[in-house]
């Protein structure tokens, strides 16, 4: 499972519940107002896992294309959605496969609960009834190495994604040490994290992304550190 030092985010909920779960090489950390069964996380997990790996050993270059996937009517579900996201954005569908589990998983949790926050690989699916304060990790260049935003309930769950150019997992071109985006689904967070954090080479990129980002409805908040610089837009606020 991923620790404590690996998390993109800090502090996630102070709820009265809370689980780790993981599946073959997908971890995911939620916490919610009721109990949970760990054996039905867990399964949603294998699942959707299941369903995209299924369509890889069918389609290999899905895995690895960085341009966006033809529509496939006979695709399952949670990989429709990625082909989706990844057109909007621009770039491959494997950009959005975090975000893609996140929201499928949670979506289906909340048969069980009202509120939830749940974290599979730097992307959070949030159902929120009350603002939130959440502990975004920045790296090691920034002191203090992470940043507290608060961020602002919906009638709707929503997804944050983050990226970086300096930790994690993902593919990325770009230099900036961190970008979130806040977005109306976790697979669109994602896939556009990737996509605003490569293209963050230097300080002018910065206001080129949240002027790009402006431009998407399904787009509510970025937040980019570069170079020991902050910069926010968007549905978001810094705690101070």
């Amino acid at each position: 499972m991923l620790n404590y030092q690996e998390r993109f985010y800090r502090e996630l909920h102070k709820s009265s519940f809370c689980l780790e779960v993981s599946y073959r090489e997908s971890d995911i950390y939620l916490s919610c107002d009721k109990p949970l069964d760990e054996t039905i996380v867990k399964s949603l997990l294998k699942r959707y896992y299941d369903d995209i790996a299924s369509y890889i050993r069918s389609y290999p270059n899905f895995l690895t294309s960085l341009t966006p996937w033809k529509e496939d009517p006979f695709a399952p579900p949670i990989v429709k959605d990625m082909i989706a996201a990844s057109k909007v954005s621009g770039i491959g569908p494997f950009s959005c496969v975090a975000g893609g589990i996140s929201w499928y998983v949670g979506k289906e949790i909340l048969n069980y609960c009202n509120e939830l926050i749940l974290e599979n690989g730097g992307d959070l699916f949030l159902k929120i009834n009350e603002d939130k304060k959440i502990g975004i990790y920045l790296g090691e260049n920034f002191s203090p190495n992470f940043i507290t935003v608060k961020i602002k309930k919906k009638e709707s769950p929503f997804g944050v994604a983050s990226s970086s150019s300096r930790f994690g997992h993902s593919l990325n071109f770009g230099r900036a040490d961190l970008v979130t985006v806040v977005a109306l689904d976790s697979l669109l967070a994602d896939t556009f994290a990737t996509v605003f954090s490569n293209k963050i080479k230097k300080i002018g990129d910065i206001e080129k992304v949240i002027n790009e980002a402006k431009g998407y409805s399904s787009i509510k908040a970025v937040v980019v550190a570069f170079e020991g610089r902050i910069a926010l837009w968007g549905e978001v606020e810094l705690d101070v």
